[in-house]
């Protein structure tokens, strides 16, 4: 037990210092509008069934999309997770293709009991990524000549929460989760002169930080059935909530020419410190099927961005939708004979609606998702794989499409606490 204690914590220092600052790098125009691209959220084994959440409780899953689900986690258990992404974006905009890659920490996750109907989770997850590199030329700008533009941005938002779960009646859980989010996004537009080197050229550098405390409160409803068959129910509500802003705005002109005394020439710096404004949300969903044997579930998520607030970012806000549903299936969990039935077999779907506005159009989404789980020899802790294969945008000629394919794996594990072994 030790061992594997003492091997989680190396584990969390040295992805703690990764998770503060890392981001997934993988650019995409909508990332520029907004507090930029926002991630998908879950676990990997919630994830590969498609990002449900609503109805998902069980002792070797930290669900804290439902902090309510905490308080099926064992009276002697840890429970340690953590994981990486790989994100691949393809980009298609009439004869053009532009190809993005990254990988990156995921989400880093740790829960233990109280007391018996008692649990308490912390994690530390990306919230959303600004990452995006978009250029384009315009001819025949009066008698400078073409100009060319480029558009980069880089950094992102994180969550850190501590929730707790307990469960006061036996089909009753409700649960509250607390947290911190953080982070910064800077923005470059540069205006180059391309036709001659005796223009100067000017560059808009915005950075916008963002710091603040929200909570999510949630309730499960939970119905044991014969032959070990169950039914869940879940809500989770978001309340808005505030956010202390710093933006920054820095305007300069520059020569091609760097040997020239007027190579940097600053035109405006300015700095305000002010509030921003996170939406409410709400998710609701249940799950069904057999303890062990079969899990089946959906999920609604609406978030009212319309009433969200971000000075000195780029969008039109609006309400968002997004659907989840999925499955996972074990053969036999439990086999002596074959690994294979001891598998988690899972598979989903997702449909989703953009925050902002593109060119008037609210992007739609559409993913499907598949993984496993593979449970690790002689222990309760596995590896699990998810796979999100997605596509938006591309409604009309002004919205480019994308196509994404992003590979998750996480390890998940379980250890006993206060037992003693009698052997080793």
């Amino acid at each position: 037990m030790y061992k594997s204690i003492r091997a989680s914590l190396i584990c969390l220092l040295a992805l703690l210092a990764t998770g503060a600052a890392g981001q997934k790098n993988v650019n995409t125009p909508f990332a520029r509008y907004g507090i930029g691209n926002l991630e998908q959220q879950g676990t990997f084994r919630t994830r590969a069934m498609g990002g449900i959440s609503g109805g998902i409780r069980d002792n070797l899953t930290l669900n804290f999309l439902t902090p309510a689900s905490y308080s099926s986690i064992d009276t002697t258990s840890f429970l340690f997770d953590f994981g990486i992404d790989y994100g691949v974006a393809l980009l298609k905009e009439n004869d053009l293709r532009y190809y993005s890659q990254d990988m990156t920490f995921s989400h880093l996750m740790m829960g233990f009991p109280i007391m018996k109907g008692w649990g308490v989770t912390a994690a530390i997850l990306p919230f959303a990524n600004g990452a995006y590199d978009i250029g384009y030329t315009t001819e025949g700008i009066g008698v400078t000549g073409s100009i060319y533009e480029h558009h980069n941005g880089t950094g992102g938002y994180q969550k850190a929460l501590l929730g707790t779960g307990i469960r006061p009646l036996p089909f009753v859980s409700v649960g509250a989760n607390v947290f911190y989010m953080f982070g910064e996004v800077t923005r470059i537009n540069d205006f180059i002169f391309t036709g001659d080197n005796n223009y100067f050229n000017t560059r808009k550098q915005a950075s916008s930080a963002l710091r603040g405390i929200g909570f999510d409160a949630s309730v499960q409803f939970m119905l044991e059935l014969s032959d070990n068959r169950f039914i869940n129910a879940g809500v989770t509500y978001t309340p808005a909530f505030d956010l202390n802003t710093d933006n920054e705005d820095f305007i300069f002109r520059y020569s091609n020419i760097q040997t020239s005394s007027l190579a940097l020439d600053t035109l405006s710096f300015g700095s305000l410190s002010t509030t921003s404004r996170m939406p409410q949300s709400v998710r609701a969903g249940f799950s069904l099927g057999k303890v062990d044997k079969l899990t089946a579930g959906a999920d609604i998520v609406y978030t009212r961005w319309s009433k969200a607030s971000f000075p000195g970012t780029y969008g039109t806000y609006t309400d968002a939708l997004s659907l989840h549903a999925g499955a996972e299936y074990i053969p036999e969990k439990y086999s002596n004979y074959s690994f294979f039935d001891r598998v988690e077999y899972r598979i989903g779907c997702r449909y989703g609606e953009s925050y902002t506005l593109f060119e008037g159009d609210q992007v739609k989404e559409y993913g499907i998702t598949f993984g496993t789980g593979i449970p690790m020899r002689r222990s309760r802790s596995r590896i699990s794989l998810a796979v999100d294969l997605s596509t938006r945008g591309g409604s009309n000629g002004e919205v480019p499409r994308e196509t994404r394919i992003s590979v998750g794996a996480s390890l998940n594990l379980y250890d006993y606490w206060f037992l003693k072994r009698q052997y080793d």
